[in-house]
Order: structure tokens, then C-alpha cells, then sequence
């Protein structure tokens, strides 16, 4: 596999999509042959000694040989085949094959405002990180067939090309490149969130729920946390007051009969609550949904 890359215009309106792609590439390097080439533009190429910062992220894939990354904090990191890392705006970084082995590495260079929420949800981390997938081979293709689409259209096409991308990165994120691990899956979180949003206004026991997804209660609060930032009884509770919202904006129901659609044991807690979670009363946020809506 000889080695090619592309570097992609990006446009305001592209930008707008809250997600844009940048570049991509592949290259094999064969034992000892300088990495990386001197071809790459101003910003891309970089040094063992100099390590570089990018603007945008790059996600990179090891599929043949070894070698080591090394970030602005920690120590390097070494690489293998089905190593995935990526790397973050901002972060001084560098990495390079092994010289008995050489590697072979794929990449995607992208950015928006969409891309730090999507990174965190395939490592789970934050900035520069790496990790390893089962189903390196199956990702590569899958990869490569996105990257041979952006060498072929990249700048006729940016907007159904960024389509492509996400539908790639969501694959990563809902861990189809992973062994099934049904008991700390994100599916199952998946899950149990759409439960308690259909179950809003009713008592759940979270224990039971965590049963119904083969997990321990400790496990399910722990991975529910750690996959929504929040409680499953917070998360419930940010669904009782995303939908008490609407009903105070959009209808004229008094806030007592809103209270018990919500599933507020009374109007007294359900305004308190509304008003400790938007910083106004029930009726002053009906007020100025009024206002706004007329004006």
C-alpha cells in the first residue's frame, strides 16, 4: 500500500454543520524510511524532535506493525495493530513506527463544534487518548472505503462526504468495532435512558431496572453516570422539567394539573423545583415564554 493523503477546503457553509472534515489519509512506511514524508503542508509535518499542535482531530488507526505515541502529558504510549488514538486541537504531540517493524496507519483529520462531544463519546476521555478495538480489520475496510470516497468526490461533495463521517464515527461510538460486553455496554444505557424518558412521571425502581439490563445496581449507576454525566434519578428529573417546559409555554393548563402530569408528588415541590432549575417561577417562565412569542 503505497502512500496518500488529501487536504480538503473548508468552507463557512460546510462549518455551519457543526461538524466539517479536513483531511485523510493512509501510508505504509517500510523500514526505515522517514516518518513522516516532507510532503505534508505547513501545520501537518513535524519531527520526533519538534512534535507538532494541530488545529483540528485527527483519528488514527495502526493496522500493521507497531509504534509509539507520546502526548503533552504521561508517558508515550506504545502502538499496535488495532490501535486507535486520536489526536486533539491544541495538544503537543508526536508519534513514529517502530524501526524493526515500520507501521501502517490510516487517518481522518476533522473539527466543528459537534467533533469534542463525538471524540468523547468513542474514548470516553478527553483531548489526545488511545484505545484498542476488537474489530481492527473491519474498521480499516469500513475506513478506507470512506477515504477512497473523499479522494473521489472530497471536493464536489463536502456536505454528503461529512454524512459518511458521521455515520463511520457513530458506528465507533455505539462500539460495533468492540466484542459485545452486554453488561457494561453503552447500549444498554441507551436503553435504560429511553426507559425512564417513556417512564417520566412514574416512581422507578432503579434497582430493578438495572436487573432488567444484567447489570448490578452499582455497575448501572456507575456506567450511567459516566455515560450522561448525571444520576438516572437526575436524568429522570431533567426529563420531568424538559417536558414541564413545554407545557407551561405551549399550554394553558394550571401549574397543579402540570405538577401531576410531570409526576411531582405536589404543586408546591414541582414549583420549587422549576424555580431552583431556571431561576424563575412556573408562571414568571410562562410570562416570558408569552413575550417572546408575540414580540
Amino acid at each position: 500500500m503505497s502512500t496518500r493523503f488529501k487536504y480538503l477546503p473548508t468552507g463557512n457553509d460546510t462549518k455551519k454543520w457543526g461538524l466539517y472534515l479536513c483531511d485523510v489519509g493512509w501510508q505504509q512506511t517500510s523500514l526505515g524510511a522517514d516518518y513522516p514524508i516532507k510532503q505534508h503542508p505547513d501545520g501537518y509535518y513535524y519531527t520526533w524532535e519538534t512534535g507538532r499542535r494541530l488545529a483540528e482531530y485527527q483519528l488514527g488507526l495502526v493496522f500493521s506493525g507497531k509504534g509509539v505515541v507520546e502526548f503533552e502529558r504521561g508517558k508515550p504510549v506504545a502502538l499496535g495493530s488495532g490501535s486507535l488514538f486520536v489526536l486533539a486541537p491544541g495538544e503537543w504531540h508526536r508519534c513514529k513506527p517502530d524501526d524493526k517493524t515500520g507501521w501502517g496507519t490510516l487517518w481522518i483529520g476533522f473539527n466543528g463544534k459537534s467533533a469534542a462531544t463525538i471524540v468523547r463519546n468513542i474514548f470516553k476521555a478527553e483531548g489526545c487518548a488511545v484505545k484498542t478495538i476488537d474489530k481492527a480489520k473491519e474498521f480499516k475496510y469500513a475506513a478506507m472505503r470512506f477515504i477512497a470516497r473523499v479522494f473521489k468526490y472530497g471536493e464536489t461533495k463536502p456536505f454528503s462526504t461529512v454524512g459518511d463521517l458521521m455515520s463511520l464515527l457513530g458506528h465507533l461510538a455505539d462500539g460495533e468495532f468492540d466484542n459485545d460486553h452486554p453488561p457494561t455496554s453503552a447500549a444498554a444505557i441507551r436503553n435504560a435512558q429511553c426507559e425512564i424518558a417513556r417512564r417520566y412521571a412514574e416512581i422507578i425502581d432503579f434497582k430493578a431496572l438495572a436487573e432488567s439490563l444484567d447489570m448490578s445496581y452499582d455497575a448501572f449507576r456507575h456506567r450511567f453516570a459516566a455515560e450522561t454525566n448525571m444520576s438516572p434519578l437526575q436524568f429522570q428529573l431533567t426529563e420531568r422539567l424538559r417536558i414541564a417546559k413545554n407545557l407551561i409555554a405551549n399550554t394553558d393548563l394550571p401549574m397543579q394539573e402540570i405538577a401531576k402530569r410531570t409526576g411531582f408528588a405536589s404543586a408546591a415541590y414541582f414549583t420549587r423545583f422549576f424555580k431552583e432549575s431556571t431561576k424563575m417561577p412556573p408562571r414568571e417562565y410562562r410570562s416570558a415564554q408569552s413575550t417572546e412569542t408575540s414580540s
